[in-house]
């Protein structure tokens, strides 16, 4: 059974973006480039699962409304799978329904936030999260 490998603290921690739409991964992965993160991204049609695999990213990012994947069922494999299930899920969507919420904290994401989101917003959120594990938390950097 292959376990994640451990990360030795990163300069800047790797965030997976996974989203349908090319804009919307293009505005937070340069956005976050910018408050100190290092972006890879995948949209629904690509394979998320074996880029997750191959990049053993510090947080996954991702929208669950996809028109090529299921995000629901693509959470619960990350969250079963050996390789990949200590990675922090933050989802990324536009569905704003009660359900969604509850239904992410169900499947162990780590946190749950409504477009539109400001860049700094998930910033700010991806760093209060990797803080809980200080080896991972982003260098600050100037705005």
């Amino acid at each position: 059974m292959e376990r994640r490998r451990q990360r030795h603290r990163p300069i800047k921690p790797l965030v997976l973006l996974v989203d349908g739409h090319d804009d919307t991964r293009e505005l937070y992965a340069v956005s976050l480039t910018r408050f100190g993160f290092e972006t890879s991204t995948v949209d629904s049609g690509e394979n998320p699962y074996q880029q997750a695999w191959k990049i053993h990213p510090d947080v996954i990012v991702m929208e669950v409304s996809l028109p090529e994947l299921d995000g629901w069922n693509f959470i619960r494999d990350v969250k079963h799978d050996p390789r990949t299930r200590d990675i922090p899920v933050v989802i990324l969507t536009s569905d704003s329904w009660t359900l969604a919420r509850e239904r992410a904290q169900h499947e162990g994401c780590a946190a749950f936030l409504v477009k539109p989101c400001l860049p700094d917003q998930l910033a700010s959120t991806l760093r209060d999260l990797l803080h809980q594990n200080p080896a991972q938390a982003p260098a600050p950097t100037l705005h």
